[in-house]
């Protein structure tokens, strides 16, 4: 459950409804029950052409996979595979989908470094989806890793990024290797 302070607006600002018209997915304190959040209409903003209000609606998919909704987790690995070459788009689904532990998360990221080549466009994207990796369980990425140490297309700073990933240096590489991001 969020706090009753989302974005530094108190949801709890003395608003009434009539009984039986308070929305499902706020209690009676005012605050956001993100399991009662309505999909459909995040589903729909989620694919709008408008940046703002799709960065709005992968945050609010976030929230709800970060608090247990699944099926906001796999919207959210659909959405990455339809995505647009748009970087900034990408990097903020790829960072929603941060702590998604179900089968096919991994192998999906470990495609997105297959397929977007290294380049200074793409840099930022790639490190969201490596550090997106890095925060899930060993087991289900480190065969993972260990193929791209072993791919002769990855580039040796990317390698250099994955041995801190595999040593479980992430804080110290995260100055060193990632750089200022």
């Amino acid at each position: 459950m969020l706090d009753r302070c989302y974005r530094g607006i108190d949801l709890n600002m003395g608003l009434e409804f009539p009984p039986g018209r308070r929305p499902p997915w706020l209690n009676e304190r005012g605050e956001l029950l993100s399991e009662k959040l309505p999909l459909d209409s995040t589903l729909a903003r989620a694919i709008s052409a408008d940046k703002r209000e799709c960065r709005e609606a992968v945050g609010v998919l976030r929230m709800m996979q970060r608090s247990g909704r699944v099926e906001a987790g796999i919207y959210l690995m659909g959405l990455l595979a339809a995505a647009p070459d748009d970087w900034e788009c990408r990097t903020a689904i790829v960072e929603a989908l941060h702590g998604f532990d179900i089968e096919g998360c991994a192998r999906l990221l470990f495609g997105e470094l297959l397929a977007v080549k290294g380049s200074n466009t793409t840099r930022r994207y790639r490190d969201a989806v490596l550090k997106t990796l890095a925060a899930l369980p060993a087991e289900s990425t480190r065969a993972g890793f260990m193929a791209m140490l072993e791919d002769p297309t990855c580039s040796q700073r990317t390698r250099e990024k994955v041995r801190c990933i595999l040593d479980g240096n992430d804080l110290r590489c995260e100055r060193t290797v990632f750089g200022d991001q």
